[in-house]
């Protein structure tokens, strides 16, 4: 019965600092930061992956989409899911491939008590990459524990070192661990600029910290 008050004071102290990170710079030209209702979130952990055989990387159902056999399966590489408890985790069908277990194996390590995760997987060309542009919450939702995540990505064209094919499709997924307990979580949301604005340097997707210096696309 103690956990939901420490959920609330956890929620509570998270939406402070959100405030105070929210405030810390601007950039007009860019949607990389939060609208005026949302509250940014700078001390998220992230893990990537990317499956270059194009296939769906998570569903909330029991098997994951056939490309071969679902027409809609190019649709249903396109998810997102909002994790506040490890039952979360558990109703999901993650691949199992390399991509997939990369995912899921952040996903199991986050402390639920302190923690949620925001998982989103989406399709993209094999010649473009994405980045994480930037993580919000909607700090109203949090007085009652519900939790409503928003993260910003933009595309870019991969390095010409990169040998791809512009007529296949990959797909990318994004797990997200923000410091902050919720209860439940009944919406999220996301944006999509169709080119990153030189700069930086944001997240790079699938990248080291070395080389995200350099602002590479992956």
């Amino acid at each position: 019965m103690a956990e939901i008050p420490r959920r609330r004071a956890l929620l509570a102290a998270a939406s402070g600092i959100a405030a105070l990170a929210g405030c810390s710079g601007s950039d007009s030209a860019s949607n990389s930061y939060p609208s005026a209702d949302r509250r940014r979130i700078d001390d998220y952990e992230l893990e990537t992956a990317r499956d270059e055989s194009g296939g769906a990387l998570v569903t909330s159902g029991d098997a994951l989409p056939s490309l071969s056999t679902d027409e809609r399966a190019r649709q249903r590489r396109t998810t997102n899911h909002v994790l506040t408890g490890s039952d979360d985790l558990s109703a999901l069908t993650v691949a199992e491939t390399a991509a997939g277990e990369t995912l899921r194996s952040f996903l199991a390590e986050t402390d639920f008590g302190s923690a949620s995760a925001y998982l989103l997987a989406m399709p993209v060309e094999a010649c473009r990459g994405v980045r994480l542009r930037s993580v919000s919450v909607e700090p109203d939702e949090l007085a009652d524990g519900d939790l409503h995540p928003h993260a910003d990505f933009c595309q870019s064209y991969r390095p010409a070192d990169v040998e791809c094919a512009r007529d296949e499709i990959h797909t990318v997924g994004f797990a997200i661990r923000v410091p902050i307990a919720a209860d439940t979580s009944t919406g999220s949301g996301r944006g999509m600029r169709h080119s990153c604005r030189p700069g930086g340097p944001p997240t790079v997707y699938g990248r080291s910290d070395a080389d995200e210096i350099g602002g590479d696309d992956a």
